[in-house]
């Protein structure tokens, strides 16, 4: 299960580091194999954190009885 969730992060990271690439105008072949993975990592940190406000915020809702759909 976890393997999955961390595939899905993965795959998700990437997507956005080629989108910001694209968004600047370059290729990823611009960037060294050591650099696309920086910006790959930094993502996932990224929606990692993402992921636990939304889950945080999900968790007090339900406290209240509020469904969050």
């Amino acid at each position: 299960m976890i393997d999955k969730a961390k595939k899905i992060i993965r795959k998700k990271a990437i997507a956005n580091v080629n989108e910001k690439i694209a968004y600047l105008q370059k290729k990823p072949s611009d960037y060294t194999k050591d650099e696309l993975r920086d910006l790959i990592v930094k993502e996932e940190k990224k929606i990692l954190q993402g992921w636990g406000v939304k889950g945080a915020a999900t968790t007090i809702l339900a406290m209240f009885g509020i469904a969050n759909f």
